[in-house]
């Protein structure tokens, strides 16, 4: 495990791949929860009032955001261009990058992997194999005894 910063209370901490601790984390959990069950009541919310009414910081509330676990709507949470796509600066509804931006990220990896995954042209024979006897030992049986 590798050891890594918090980003919200600043601790050093082991983890195979959060970005939190385990408190932070389970606090973020719990603000989602509260966030969510407000805007089940008040649709519509913008992002000064859920933080005043649920007691969520903003930064906690961009974080899930960002994260993807909640979604901006033209009518919900102060409306759009709260987020920008990192990659090509238009405004996204969640998460870091826009929908088209994704798949061209998407593509390319696959890309990448299909070049990984064609198969090795192996030589038919065993003369076309670069080096060919060398550095190959030779073992040689004296004797005419059995094994």
């Amino acid at each position: 495990m590798e050891v890594k910063q918090c980003e919200f209370c600043r601790m050093l901490y082991q983890s195979p791949g959060n970005r939190l601790c385990n408190d932070c984390l389970i606090k973020v959990d719990e603000d989602f929860i509260k966030i969510r069950e407000y805007l089940y009541e008040h649709d519509g919310a913008g992002i000064e009032e859920v933080s005043e009414a649920t007691g969520v910081s903003r930064k906690i509330i961009m974080f899930l955001l960002k994260e993807e676990r909640l979604l901006v709507s033209s009518d919900s949470m102060g409306g759009g261009g709260i987020l920008i796509c990192e990659a090509c600066k238009k405004p996204i509804n969640t998460g870091r990058i826009c929908e088209s931006c994704k798949k061209e990220v998407i593509s390319a990896l696959q890309d990448s992997i299909r070049d990984v995954k064609s198969p090795i042209q192996r030589p038919e024979s065993a003369d076309e194999y670069p080096n060919k006897n060398k550095g190959v030992a030779k073992l040689q049986l004296k004797g005419k005894g059995r094994f």
